[in-house]
């Protein structure tokens, strides 16, 4: 139940970061509207980025429809820029911070607001992502990216996961939290959550996370542009890693160290021509990913099979690569093209 001794007032700030995701926000907004929460009490701030492409349109037609959603301006089109201009303009002693990209349980925000309530000791909840796909290779994205084969600990990426965690995917915070540690670094494109998370917890703060905090994250559903989300979070990992000298998680320096030892057993190979050195960490690697990829072959076809060892494979070296590439920009001014 939902504390009743709350101010009257808004409770909670929703805020929505958004760039030409026409396809997506209408169903992301009506799920936030569909909530079995007070409408009095929360508000949903979409922090729009000049979208191009139509989602204006939308945003205003429901704006217009419904006085809970309110639409900012986002002139730098950045989502670090668009997160510190909702925060700034959100009414809410709480804040959550959602993605266009997705749909949101009716439960959310009554269920966060529960968890922040019944765990005084956190000032960040929240609930593990659910992954979805809108193809065949889509849905085997979704697979990689709630697999230990995929992204290694990261238990805001298992549906079933209820405790502690490094972050949540749509986190809601106490507003203290932002007066405390400040706001979103706006020199970061990417890995902004990440980098705020850091700093969260290493002021001491704690985050819970729980699967009654639903939500569906529509993954990227070409592997063009799945290699171009994680080459980025790769790229914008390297310099949080350098803002910090600290690192925020071994699994996220792992894909890189792979790439760099198999380069390293072809380079010995090659020069002592010791030819079968070169296979063996490859051979290993592809094997154990062979391995989870035949489970999902036997849940759902050989198809979604193949197309998860594909993705897996994605995920890593496009990730890997990233990182790989962002420090040699960083220290040998190494550009390509």
């Amino acid at each position: 139940m939902i504390n009743e001794n709350i101010k009257n007032g808004i409770l909670i700030s929703v805020i929505i970061p958004c760039r030409n995701e026409k396809k997506h926000i209408e169903e992301c907004l009506r799920s936030l509207l569909s909530q079995d929460f007070p409408q009095g009490e929360y508000e949903v701030l979409v922090v729009d980025g000049l979208s191009s492409d139509g989602t204006r349109e939308i945003l205003n037609q429901l704006a217009t429809e419904n006085q809970l959603i309110h639409v900012i301006d986002n002139e730098k089109k950045t989502t670090p820029a668009a997160m510190n201009l909702g925060i700034r303009n959100a009414s809410g002693e709480n804040i959550a911070i959602c993605g266009a990209h997705s749909k949101y349980d009716s439960k959310f925000l009554s269920s966060a607001i529960e968890l922040l309530q019944n765990h005084k000791d956190v000032g960040c909840v929240g609930g593990p992502i659910y992954s979805v796909g809108e193809n065949d290779f889509a849905k085997a994205v979704a697979y990689a990216m709630s697999s230990s084969i995929g992204v290694g600990n990261a238990k805001h990426r298992f549906p079933d996961y209820e405790g502690y965690a490094e972050m949540a995917c749509f986190p809601m915070f106490r507003r203290e939290v932002f007066d405390k540690i400040g706001y979103y670094d706006e020199s970061l494109i990417r890995n902004q959550d990440d980098e705020f998370s850091l700093r969260f917890r290493l002021s001491g703060g704690k985050v819970f996370i729980s699967p009654r905090v639903k939500s569906l994250y529509y993954v990227r559903n070409s592997p063009r542009k799945l290699f171009k989300q994680y080459f980025n979070y790769g790229f914008w990992r390297w310099i949080v890693i350098k803002k910090h000298k600290i690192q925020i998680s071994y699994r996220q320096v792992i894909p890189s160290l792979f790439i760099i030892s198999v380069l390293f057993f072809i380079f010995v190979g090659l020069v002592f021509k010791s030819y079968p050195i070169i296979f063996v960490i490859p051979s290993c690697y592809l094997v154990i990913i062979a391995a989870f990829s035949f489970r999902i072959a036997l849940k759902e076809s050989f198809k979604i099979g193949i197309l998860f060892y594909a993705s897996v494979v994605i995920l890593h070296f496009s990730y890997g690569i990233g990182v790989i590439y962002s420090y040699l920009r960083d220290k040998f001014n190494i550009y390509w093209k």
